[in-house]
Formats: C-alpha cells, structure tokens, sequence
C-alpha cells in the first residue's frame, strides 16, 4: 500500500502494481484510483468562480490548504485541474471530506 503519501493525498491507500518489461525489466506504479460518485459529496459551502483563478487557490480558500485542490475536481466531476474554475460564473462545490459524508460510506 501507499503509505508512503500524506494522510490527505489523494494516492494514499492505494496498491503499489508491479508490471514486467519486454526486457524483463520491473517498473512499480500506483494503482488506478476509483473517483467516487458525485452524489456521494456533501457541499461544505459553494465557490463562484472569476474564470481567471486557479482550483489550488481556492483550495487554499476552501479548505487552508491548497494540496486539496483534488477534492474539489472530485466533487465536481472535474478530470482536470486547468478547467475546472472555467467558465466565469461557474458555481463549484467545495466539498465535506468524504470520511464526514452524511452517508457514513467514505
């Protein structure tokens, strides 16, 4: 398992895969993580965006901590971080801790 990461990081828990080279070589990576269901979110409160900042500012805002930016992409179904305060006026969620979700599943 990935330990190894902060207890926040989104790669945390994870499995470390193993696969074989043609030249029998081993490269180790970290295994596929599972983006959970939007409707498992509880909204901490909401963000309307300018167009022109950054999601890890808002992390920053949001949460005190602009490494969390990837909570906030999760919650909004958002694949990449560069897009995800586009367009201006866009309402984004930023998001409870899956572990304090009301549906007690994290």
């Amino acid at each position: 398992m990935t330990d190894n990461y902060a207890p926040y990081s989104r790669y945390r828990g994870l499995p470390i895969r193993t696969v074989e080279n043609p030249d029998g070589t081993q490269t180790e990576f970290i295994g596929r993580r599972i983006i959970p269901a939007l409707s498992r979110y509880r909204a901490l409160t909401h963000y309307r965006t300018a167009g022109d900042e950054r999601i890890d500012t808002i992390a920053a805002e949001g949460f005190g901590d602009p490494e969390l930016y990837w909570r906030i992409c999760d919650a909004n179904g958002d694949a990449d971080p560069a897009t995800a305060t586009t367009p201006a006026g866009r309402l984004v969620v930023i998001p409870l801790p899956l572990e304090i979700a009301d549906d007690g599943d994290a």
